[in-house]
């Protein structure tokens, strides 16, 4: 019984995905349509040996084409053309519906395939930040890529194989049954065994391959962690560490495969086996019925090959055991994805067009789930503020950062921005009014426009070329033949880290957000690379609320006051910053806000 539950829950998983052929579903039922035309053709394409066997060789008239041979004439030559006419255009119908039915079912199927991995994918996305930080890359890309696939094949499958198998099943018996019910009895007696035969696979395949998907879906992760790390493999040689870890990985891949191979393997001889079991007794019973003239040879022939053909959608059906099992399987596991919490919905109130920059954060605690990073903390920045957060490493100064750009909910406390919760802000409105600037910028493949433009996709090539300039991007892209149609590679490989800083700040730029977090952007900078960063960045926090980590003096002298954490994220004391005056903000264009390194201004850690 417990194994009947589990079954029925993998299924439960395929089943949730019905909705997505929902669509297609008059293109789908007339795919079972073509395949119940490509039936009527099969139960057609022995009546033309039949008569060339009884009408011709053995001159006794029988069979549903000795009607038709008869208008056209008696003689054997006749006969023979009919039946010859016949078995082509048999033939060729049968060949037209095949095509058209494998063409109308897998053209739906390859839709319902982008449909879920396009609404599976939009949905991982928007998956909160924790559940990203628990899983690999590469096993979720596993589960877009490969997972939907296989919940295609069996989706598909119960339209172009299950129906049609069944209603071929129940057609192959009818009119065997019809033609004469005492061989009909003898070639369906073997049914029962083949279908028994079947669900005994059925269950020892999908434990298989449960199994085998999650050994997939470990392989890819790993695959996809060394390539992300392919230049610090390269740093330390350390090649024989990851081929020994990706050897594991495979091996248990390899047992997996080969264990669904065995089954496979085995399970078609079986069948085939015990379907020769049901012919061997027609063939035995039928010359047995022939001698004593109960039935014709030609007759013998036609449910002989009726039970042969009924044998194949019956094998068909038989291999739903393999297709089903890999179908939940992937289902359950991108199921897994669909069933992890969404982040609410927030409410519908007006918003402002543009926020002026107030920061509140009160008793603030938040636990990533290995105990709390931030504990009780209290921050109010006011608008057009400068605050730098200094202090060790683990004190939480970027987790403060990512709590006010929304990446995270606090686990206890209130964050408001112009006094609005930040948890009931929606997450596209929120990301327009908050600009951050990382301490490693991800380019993706593209242009160096196109990544610019990521921060606003409407934006004119104009407003791109300006933020450029803002953030010195075209002092190194005057360089380049193709300027700012310059192509990158993953990741950006060939910009040093300053020429990925300053796109960053570009991008920040174009965003034109009131509210700026830098989350140590100038570190790993040489002095020059460190200098034009810093300028860049004095362009972008000119008349905006800014929040900035940084353990770089240069970068301290941008705030207006400055912040230190304690060990334990609570306690804190501040004090205005070296460079703001007293307390009051730098005057826009006062060159104190650039601190040139040239001039000395700036000591060096």
């Amino acid at each position: 019984m417990r194994i009947r539950r589990r079954d029925f829950g993998l299924l439960r998983h395929l089943w949730r995905f019905r909705s997505y052929g929902r669509p297609h579903l008059g293109t789908l039922l007339l795919g079972v349509g073509l395949r119940i035309a490509e039936l009527i053709a099969d139960l057609a394409a022995p009546w033309p040996l039949a008569l060339v066997i009884d009408d011709v060789l053995r001159g006794r008239t029988g069979g549903p084409l000795a009607g038709l041979a008869a208008v056209v004439g008696k003689s054997p030559i006749a006969m023979m053309t009919v039946a010859a006419v016949a078995l082509l255009l048999i033939t060729f119908a049968s060949g037209a519906f095949d095509y058209l039915g494998d063409r109308v079912m897998n053209g739906a199927g390859e839709r319902i395939t982008a449909a879920i991995r396009s609404d599976v994918f939009a949905y991982m996305q928007r998956l909160p930040m924790s559940y990203h930080d628990r899983q690999a890359v590469g096993e979720l890309t596993s589960r877009i890529s490969i997972d939907t696939s296989r919940i295609e094949d069996a989706l598909v499958d119960l339209f172009s194989t299950l129906l049609p198998g069944l209603l071929a099943v129940a057609g192959y018996a009818t009119v065997i049954l019809w033609v004469d019910w005492r061989l009909g009895l003898i070639a369906i007696a073997g049914a029962p065994l083949v279908f028994a035969t079947a669900a005994r696979y059925t269950r020892l395949t999908r434990q298989s391959q449960r199994r085998r998907r999650a050994a997939e879906g470990h392989l890819a992760s790993q695959v996809a962690e060394s390539l992300q790390g392919i230049r610090t493999i390269h740093v330390f040689g350390r090649h024989d560490l990851h081929d020994a870890r990706f050897a594991s990985s495979n091996d248990a891949t390899l047992a997996a495969g080969l264990q669904a191979v065995e089954l496979r393997a085995r399970f078609t001889p079986l069948l085939e086996a015990v379907a020769a079991v049901g012919t061997a007794a027609l063939l035995w019973m039928g010359g047995f019925g022939v001698l004593h003239h109960w039935w014709t040879i030609g007759l013998l022939v036609v449910v002989t090959s009726y039970l042969s053909n009924m044998v194949k959608p019956m094998r068909s059906l038989s291999r739903l055991s393999i297709t089903f099992p890999q179908g939940a399987a992937s289902a359950e596991r991108v199921a897994a994805i669909l069933d992890q919490p969404a982040a609410p919905a927030a409410p519908d109130r007006p918003l402002p067009h543009r926020l002026t920059g107030r920061i509140e954060l009160c008793g603030i605690t938040f636990d990533y789930g290995r105990g709390p990073v931030l504990r009780h903390f209290d921050l109010t920045v006011d608008a057009g503020d400068r605050v730098a957060l200094l202090g060790p490493n683990g004190t939480g100064k970027s987790t403060v950062l990512s709590l006010i750009a929304g990446l995270y909910p606090p686990t206890r406390g209130h964050l408001r921005l112009d006094g609005l919760p930040v948890t009931e802000l929606p997450a596209s409105w929120l990301h327009s009014q908050v600009a951050m600037v990382l301490q490693d910028t991800f380019l993706f493949s593209g242009t160096l426009a196109d990544n610019i433009r990521y921060a606003r996709p409407d934006a004119t090539p104009l407003e791109v070329s300006r933020a450029a300039q803002a953030a010195l991007v075209t002092e190194f892209t005057d360089r380049l033949p193709d300027g700012l149609a310059t192509r990158l590679t993953d990741r950006g490989t060939g910009l040093s880290g300053g020429q990925r800083q300053r796109v960053a700040i570009a991008r920040a730029l174009l965003a034109d957000a009131p509210v700026v977090l830098l989350d140590e952007p100038t570190t790993g900078l040489d002095t020059d690379a460190e200098e034009l960063v810093i300028r860049a960045l004095g362009r972008l926090v000119e008349g905006r609320t800014v929040i900035m980590t940084t353990h770089q003096p240069a970068l301290t002298r941008l705030a207006t006051r400055t912040i230190h954490l304690a060990a334990d994220g609570a306690e804190r004391h501040e004090r205005p910053s070296p460079g703001s005056h007293n307390g009051q903000r730098p005057r826009r264009g006062d060159p104190a806000a650039l601190w040139s390194r040239r001039a000395g201004s700036v000591p060096r850690r």
